[in-house]
């Protein structure tokens, strides 16, 4: 799938905060979920929602199929989408927030259907996690779209340069021990 415009990875709390300064928007379903539902790709639907591209900028054609939404509506389908625990992505500079679904997305995906390493851009935040507070359960590891955490040794490792900062570890950790902070540089 070619990618015409950028794709940027999230964390919820940017997410939130993106809900919380529009009051008009609109959602959507997802152009590569939606499609494999119906068998028109070369992967297998894989269960997620569909209903899962929320636009803050009404769309050009009048034929597009959207429901609006108030802002307390989609802070209820941000919530039950984060329930799901995959990712979200901006898209357009911002103008879209999608569900990210790594097992069946076009654009997680090349055009052989092979699942992509590195797909879009990443977010502004890193996981970073404290040893100290961390049970070395693997919750993070099994929540993590793009294999940034390991066991070695009976101990958890990170790989930054793996982390796209969505957050899904840091909601999902027993201990509290995940937390994100601001991406340097270096870490892009």
């Amino acid at each position: 799938m070619s990618v015409g415009h950028e794709h940027r990875v999230c964390s919820y709390s940017e997410a939130e905060a993106t809900i919380r300064s529009h009051e008009m928007i609109f959602v959507n379903d997802c152009f590569c979920r939606g499609p494999a539902k119906e068998g028109k790709q070369k992967w297998l639907y894989c269960g997620h929602p569909v209903r899962t591209c929320m636009g803050f900028i009404p769309p050009e054609d009048p034929d597009f199929d959207i429901d609006k939404l108030s802002q307390a509506q989609a802070l209820l389908l941000m919530e039950s989408w984060q329930n799901c625990h995959l990712p979200f992505r901006f898209m357009e500079d911002g103008d879209w927030l999608c569900l990210c679904c790594p097992c069946g997305c076009g654009w997680f995906r090349d055009e052989e259907g092979k699942i992509r390493k590195y797909p879009c851009q990443r977010g502004v935040y890193i996981a970073q996690t404290r040893t100290d507070l961390c049970n070395n359960c693997g919750t993070c590891i099994d929540a993590c779209s793009w294999g940034a955490r390991k066991i070695e040794d009976g101990s958890l490792v990170a790989n930054p340069k793996d982390c796209y900062g969505c957050s899904v570890c840091e909601t999902l950790c027993p201990k509290g021990a995940i937390s994100m902070i601001e991406r340097d540089g270096n870490q892009l």
